[in-house]
C-alpha cells in the first residue's frame, strides 16, 4: 500500500510539473542556481522556464531535446538532454568583471591579463540603460565628462581632464574621421548605438598604437559582426518625452531602429541596419525663448549601414559601410509683421560616408591584419530667411567644411620567442580639407608612421610592454613617441600596473589655415604651429575577491602637455589684429580614481570616484596656482526578480564643481581670474521585462532629479563660450518606453 501511494504521488507530481526536470547547480559550490532562464527546444516545439530556489525547472517536452541556459552570473550553455531527470552544472561567469578585450592587444584576451587597464561596456549594459546616444552610456563612466556647445548643438567629451581633441575615437580599431568645430572633436552622438557589441576604453597616451590625438586615451567602439542562428531580425522602438513635451511626430524623442543579420553559409555573413533619431528640441528655462527659438535645437538623424563578412580557416575579410545624415535646426525669433512675418533661421547639416575593409590572415603563428578605410565628411551651415506665411526661404549665407580621409594600417603580430612576442606595423593617413573658412583654397596633409612593440615575460609574474612610433608628416616635424608598460601579477586575484607614454597632438588643418572674417569675427590660422607633446605616467592596482565576483581598482596619473595650442586675442580692439592660434600654454592634469564592482546572485552594484586636477599656464606672463581639483562620482544598481522576470536598473552620476582660470580684461590689462561652474547630479531608472521569448519592454525615467541648467561663469575662451552666467546641462526629467523584438531561426 505504501509503495502504491508513493507511485501515485510521483505520477501526480509528474503531471503537475511536467514529464522532465532539470536541476541547475553551481559548478564550484554545487549550490542550486535560482533565476536561470531556460529554453527547451524539440523540433519546432519549445518551452521557456526559470529555475526555482532549488535550481529546478520543468518541461512537458519528452527527451531528447535541446536546452539553452542563461544567467547573469554564469556562462551560457547549450546541450542535448536525453534523460527525464538531469543535473547540469554552470561555470561562474567571471567575464562580467573580467571581459574579453581586443583594443591594443595582440590577440583577444581577458582584461585581467592585459598590460593595459581596459574598461569594457557590454551591449547588455547599453540595453539596460535604454540609451539613445553613446553619451548617455559614457557619462556614467568615471573620469569621463561631457560639455555641450549650444551654438551648434553638438557635444564634446573629456577624459582624464582633457577635452575631446585629445581623445582618439575608433570604430573597430580604425580612427574615426570628421573632427570639426572649435574643439576639433568627434561628436559621439552621431554614431549608431544599436549595432554596438562592446565599448572599450583605455586611459592614457596610446600614440604608439594609434598615433596623433590619443593623449588622453582611446575609445574603441566594437560593432556586431556575427550571430549564432541562421538569421536574426531585431526591431527596436523608442519613444521618450523631453521634459513635459511629447507628440507623435514632432515633440520628444522618436528613435526606431532595425537590424537584420543573415548567416548564409559557414563562410558568409551579411548584416544590414538602419536607425532614425528625431529630437524635437527643448524650449528651455531661460528668458527670451519661444516656440521656435529653443535652447536645445531640434535634431534629425538617419543612420544606415551594412556588413559583408567572409571567413575560412586562416583567412577573414569583412567590409562595412556606414552613412549618416544629420540636420540641426536653429530657429530664429519671428518678426511681428502680419502678412510678411519672417524669421532668420540656420541649419547645420552633416553627412558622413565611411567605408572600412579589414582582413586577418594567419600563417602558423603569424597574423597579418591589413585595414583600409575612406571617410567623406561634410558639414554645411545654411543661414536663410524664412517667410512664415508662404514658407519660402532665401539663403543669406552658406558655409561648409569638408574632410576626405584615406587611412591604411598593416600590422604583423605573432612574432614569438621563448620569453615574449612582438608586433610591427605601418600606418598612413591622408586628409584633404575644403572649406569656405580656409585660406587659399583646399588643404591637405599626409603622415606616415612605423611602430613596433613587444611583450616581454620577465619570469612568471612580470610582463613588460615597450613600444615606439616613428613618423613623417608633410607639414610639421615629428619626434618619436616611446612608451613602456608593466604589469606585475601578484596573485591570481591581484595585479599592479605601471606605465609611461609620450603622446602628441597634430595641429589640425583648421588651426593651421582657418580664416574667418566678418563683422563679428576675425580669426586667422597659424601655419607655424608645432605639435603638442605630452608625458604621462599612470599606475593602478586591481584586487579580485570572492571567486572574482568583486573587483576593486585604485589608479592614479600625472600628465604634462607642452606647446598646447590656444587662442591669442588682441587686448585692444585693433581691426588690424586678429585672434589666432599659438603654442603658448602648458597644461597639466593629475589625479586618481577608485572603482568597485560586485556581482552576487541577482544583484549587481558598481561605484566609482575620481579626483582630477588641472593646471593651465594661460600665458608665460601670468602666474596662477598649480592645480584646481574637481570630483566625480558614478554608481549603478541592478537587481533582477526571477519570478515576475523584472529587472531594475539605477544609474547615478555626480559632477562636482569645476574651476578654472581665464584671462579677463581689467582696465587696459588682461589678468587671470578664478571662475567656476556649479556641481550637478544625474539619476536614471529603467525597469525591464520580457514579454515572451522574442519580445521585451523597458520603461523608465532619465534625469529623475530634473537638472536643466547650473550657474557658470567659467568661460573657456572659445568662439562659442557662453557668457550668460548659466550652462545648459540637461533638458529636464524625461519618461520613456522602449520595445525590443528579436526574431530568429531555430538553427
Amino acid at each position: 500500500m505504501k509503495q502504491l501511494v508513493i507511485i501515485y504521488i510521483i505520477f501526480i507530481t509528474g503531471q503537475l510539473y511536467g514529464q522532465s526536470s532539470v536541476t541547475i547547480l553551481d559548478k564550484d559550490t554545487h549550490l542550486p542556481i535560482e533565476g536561470a532562464q531556460i529554453r527547451f527546444i524539440a523540433g519546432s516545439n519549445f518551452e521557456n522556464g526559470i529555475s526555482d530556489a532549488e535550481g529546478q525547472v520543468y518541461t512537458h517536452l519528452t527527451p531528447s531535446f535541446t536546452i539553452q541556459i542563461s544567467h547573469v552570473e554564469y556562462k551560457g550553455l547549450e546541450t542535448t538532454i536525453s534523460e527525464i531527470n538531469t543535473t547540469i552544472y554552470l561555470e561562474p561567469n567571471t567575464t562580467l568583471l573580467n571581459p574579453v578585450v581586443i583594443t591594443s592587444q595582440y590577440n583577444p584576451q581577458s582584461a585581467k591579463n592585459s598590460v593595459y587597464m581596459v574598461k569594457s561596456i557590454s551591449a547588455d549594459r547599453i540595453q539596460k540603460q535604454a540609451a539613445v546616444t553613446i553619451q548617455e552610456v559614457l557619462k556614467n563612466e568615471v573620469n569621463i565628462q561631457f560639455s555641450r556647445d549650444n551654438a551648434v548643438g553638438t557635444s564634446d567629451i573629456s577624459l582624464l581632464g582633457l577635452p575631446g581633441q585629445y581623445v582618439k575615437i575608433l570604430i573597430d580599431g580604425v580612427p574615426m574621421a570628421g573632427r570639426s568645430g572649435v574643439n576639433n572633436a568627434i561628436d559621439l552622438n552621431q554614431l549608431n548605438i544599436n549595432n554596438i557589441q562592446q565599448i572599450e576604453i583605455i586611459e592614457g597616451p596610446m600614440a604608439v598604437n594609434y598615433g596623433a590625438d590619443a593623449l588622453a586615451g582611446v575609445i574603441n567602439i566594437i560593432t556586431k559582426k556575427e550571430i549564432s542562428p541562421q538569421w536574426k531580425l531585431n526591431l527596436k522602438l523608442h519613444e521618450e518625452t523631453v521634459e513635459n513635451s511629447y507628440s507623435i511626430l514632432d515633440e520628444g524623442i522618436h528613435a526606431p531602429a532595425a537590424t537584420f543579420a543573415y548567416q548564409a553559409t559557414d563562410k558568409w555573413f551579411f548584416q544590414g541596419e538602419g536607425r532614425y533619431n528625431k529630437f524635437g528640441g527643448w524650449i528651455g528655462d531661460l528668458e527670451n525663448y519661444d516656440d521656435r527659438n529653443r535652447q536645445w535645437y531640434p535634431k534629425e538623424q538617419y543612420n544606415l549601414g551594412g556588413l559583408a563578412r567572409y571567413s575560412s580557416e586562416g583567412f577573414e575579410l569583412y567590409y562595412r559601410t556606414n552613412y549618416l545624415h544629420e540636420t540641426i535646426e536653429n530657429l530664429g525669433t519671428p518678426s511681428t509683421g502680419l502678412y510678411d512675418a519672417k524669421a532668420n533661421d540656420e541649419e547645420y547639416i552633416t553627412t558622413r560616408w565611411n567605408h572600412q575593409l579589414q582582413s586577418e590572415i594567419t600563417w602558423g603563428k603569424l597574423k597579418l591584419q591589413p585595414v583600409l578605410s575612406y571617410t567623406d565628411y561634410l558639414r554645411i551651415t545654411d543661414a536663410y530667411t524664412l517667410n512664415l506665411v508662404t514658407n519660402d526661404r532665401a539663403t543669406t549665407k552658406q558655409d561648409s567644411v569638408s574632410f576626405k580621409t584615406i587611412f591604411h594600417r598593416n600590422t604583423l603580430n605573432g612574432i614569438k620567442w621563448a620569453w615574449g612576442s612582438a608586433e610591427i606595423g605601418f600606418d598612413s593617413n591622408h586628409e584633404t580639407a575644403s572649406s569656405t573658412k580656409l585660406s587659399d583654397g583646399d588643404k591637405s596633409a599626409t603622415d606616415l608612421n612605423l611602430f613596433i612593440s613587444a611583450e616581454i615575460k620577465a619570469g612568471e609574474k612580470l610582463l613588460i610592454k615597450p613600444g615606439i612610433r616613428y613618423g613623417y608628416h608633410s607639414i610639421y616635424k615629428t619626434a618619436p613617441s616611446p612608451a613602456v608598460n608593466f604589469k606585475y601579477h601578484i596573485s591570481d586575484n591581484s595585479q599592479v600596473r605601471l606605465g609611461y607614454g609620450r603622446g602628441f597632438r597634430a595641429p589640425s588643418l583648421r588651426e593651421l589655415y582657418h580664416e574667418f572674417i566678418d563683422t563679428n569675427h576675425r580669426i586667422i590660422g597659424n601655419e607655424e604651429l608645432e605639435p603638442e607633446y605630452s608625458h604621462q605616467v599612470n599606475a593602478d592596482y586591481t584586487q579580485f575577491l570572492f571567486n572574482q565576483r568583486v573587483k576593486t581598482t585604485v589608479s592614479g596619473f600625472y600628465n604634462y602637455i607642452k606647446n598646447r595650442i590656444g587662442y591669442i586675442t588682441p587686448q585692444e580692439n585693433n581691426p588690424d589684429q586678429a585672434t589666432t592660434y599659438q603654442n603658448i600654454s602648458e597644461y597639466k592634469t593629475t589625479g586618481g580614481s577608485f572603482s568597485t564592482q560586485w556581482q552576487h546572485s541577482n544583484l549587481s552594484v558598481s561605484a566609482g570616484f575620481s579626483y582630477i586636477g588641472t593646471y593651465q599656464n594661460l600665458n608665460l606672463s601670468y602666474d596662477v596656482p598649480q592645480f584646481l581639483f574637481g570630483t566625480q562620482l558614478t554608481g549603478s544598481f541592478e537587481y533582477r526578480l526571477p519570478k515576475p522576470e523584472l529587472s531594475f536598473s539605477l544609474f547615478y552620476n555626480y559632477n562636482g564643481k569645476s574651476k578654472g582660470y581665464n584671462l579677463v580684461e581689467e582696465g587696459e590689462e588682461m589678468v587671470p581670474r578664478l571662475q567656476s561652474r556649479d556641481a550637478y547630479h544625474f539619476l536614471d531608472l529603467t525597469v525591464a521585462k520580457p514579454i515572451n521569448a522574442w519580445a521585451s519592454v523597458s520603461v523608465g525615467s532619465k534625469n529623475l532629479l530634473n537638472v536643466t541648467t547650473v550657474n557658470n561663469n567659467l568661460n573657456s575662451g572659445g568662439a562659442h563660450s557662453s557668457s550668460t552666467g548659466q550652462t545648459s546641462i540637461g533638458y529636464g526629467r524625461s519618461y520613456f518606453i522602449q520595445m525590443n523584438f528579436n526574431l530568429q531561426s531555430n538553427k
